[in-house]
């Protein structure tokens, strides 16, 4: 049975060496982009935002930053790197702390749904047999009743996707599969994503025709993967942020 994750194949297409070292080889790189350890911060910081709120607590903003800012610091190792040498760690520390000041004043009280999965662990099958599967974590799932769901994902990118990319958009249409298996009610599914950089909402959605396309697109991926013997480097500007860069020719 082959498993893999939407970041699995994402790296396939990106550099087949890069996907070599890391889920054939088992090579862990040891550096961390600057702009993946805000990522994570961020994550880490909305996602116990909802949390407490499952529990009746909501955090206010200060608290919230500040659990940001001790996030941060307790997280922070030598080995983050900076690309663009224009900018220093402060400066995308406090652009993570503006993005969530600006999420928390937009959604605050944050009753905009009932949140039903918080960084969910989902696999989807994507035949019937169960040979071809798909794994991943959902940031957060609302139901908002009368069988609509939303995909809810956070992105901390400093450039924003054009509408054209997100209704093409793979990692959160195979979440959708995984909400249809797991929900018996949901008839109507949108894909939601915030991009905390511009304090933007864009959503998108997909037809079951589409859902089904994609499962085919993936299995035939998947099988390109398993039959390829020579994983060659693949330059592009994504180089500059490889963990790999050392060990590549």
């Amino acid at each position: 049975m082959a498993v893999f994750s939407h970041s699995r194949l994402e790296t396939f297409q990106s550099c087949p060496l890069s996907y070599k070292y890391q889920y054939i080889d088992g090579i862990k790189s040891e550096r961390d982009s600057i702009e993946a350890f805000m990522g994570s911060c961020v994550h880490e910081t909305l996602e116990k935002l909802y949390r407490d709120l499952m529990l009746s607590k909501q955090n206010t903003e200060e608290e919230l930053v500040d659990f940001y800012n001790r996030t941060w610091q307790r997280n922070w190792h030598d080995n983050v790197f900076i690309v663009r040498s224009d900018y220093t760690a402060e400066n995308y520390r406090e652009t993570g702390e503006r993005g969530i000041r600006d999420y928390y004043r937009r959604y605050a009280p944050f009753d905009q749904g009932k949140t039903v999965w918080l960084e969910q662990r989902i696999k989807v099958d994507l035949d019937e047999e169960g040979r071809y599967s798909i794994i991943g974590y959902v940031d957060r799932l609302a139901d908002l009743g009368n069988g609509v769901y939303e995909v809810h994902d956070y992105k901390t990118s400093s450039s924003l996707p054009g509408q054209d990319k997100l209704d093409t958009d793979r990692q959160l249409a195979l979440y959708q599969l995984a909400v249809h298996d797991s929900f018996i009610d949901a008839r109507e599914v949108e894909l939601v994503w915030h991009y905390l950089v511009f304090d933007k909402e864009l959503r998108s959605r997909r037809a079951p025709e589409q859902l089904a396309a994609l499962k085919d697109e993936v299995i035939g991926l998947i099988r390109e993967i398993e039959s390829t013997e020579e994983f060659e480097a693949r330059e592009s500007a994504l180089c500059e942020w490889c963990g790999y860069q050392d060990i590549c020719p």
